[in-house]
This record gives C-alpha cells, structure tokens and sequence, in this order.
C-alpha cells in the first residue's frame, strides 16, 4: 500500500510492507524512483529517507525505526503517529509505545559496477 505523509509543509511518499505481526513503513521521494526500466551506464539511486517498523503484540503495538533527520525531525513525532493511526488500524486505540531514532547521515558505502566510494 502507498500513502502520502505529510508534516510541516513536507510531503513524502509512504510505501507499507505487511506481514502477519508487523508492518514496515519505507519513507522515500517517488521522483527518484523511476530508473527507466533498466540497469545499464552510471546509476545511482538515493537512499530511503528512512524506515519504522511497527509490531503488533496481542492486542497492542510497538513501534521503533530510523529515519532521516536531513527530512524529519522530532516535532513531527505527532504527525508519524497519527498517519499510522490513520493508516493501520491494529494502531488505533491501543498502547502504542514507540522509539524513533532521528539520524544524521555521516558516511556511505557504494558500489555500483563501476567504482566504490
């Protein structure tokens, strides 16, 4: 399922991958998606702007992950939960305790076919 979250006067595409305990919620720019519908020359593709992951545990939910905080930050904690509430009803009404870790991007690994960085 694709969904759009916005918050602060930012707006990111919102991708959920369900399984029968959890869903994972990827956060991205759907702009930087389109590679052509094929590999070839120099590619480079951007990284998510980060992930959560949701558990369900009984009735209630955990939610923990990492994302980006070049695009998100803590004042938007409220505006997460609510889009997940909105967006996954097993998170409505429930305990929800989460932890969201707001990280800053220091270095990168790559390797593309043609050079490492």
């Amino acid at each position: 399922m694709k969904k759009t979250f916005e918050s602060c006067g930012h707006s990111f595409d919102a991708e959920f991958f369900s399984a029968e305990s959890s869903c994972m919620i990827r956060f991205y720019d759907s702009k930087n998606e389109d590679f052509g519908g094929s590999l070839h020359d120099l590619v480079i593709a951007e990284p998510s702007y980060g992930f959560l992951l949701v558990q369900y545990i009984g009735d209630d939910a955990v939610m923990s992950g990492v994302l980006n905080e070049k695009y998100f930050s803590k004042n938007m904690t409220e505006d997460i939960l609510c889009f997940l509430e909105d967006s996954l009803p097993q998170c409505r009404n429930v305990y929800f305790p989460y932890h969201i870790d707001f990280a800053a991007v220091t270095g990168c690994d790559e390797y593309n076919g043609e050079y490492s960085a």
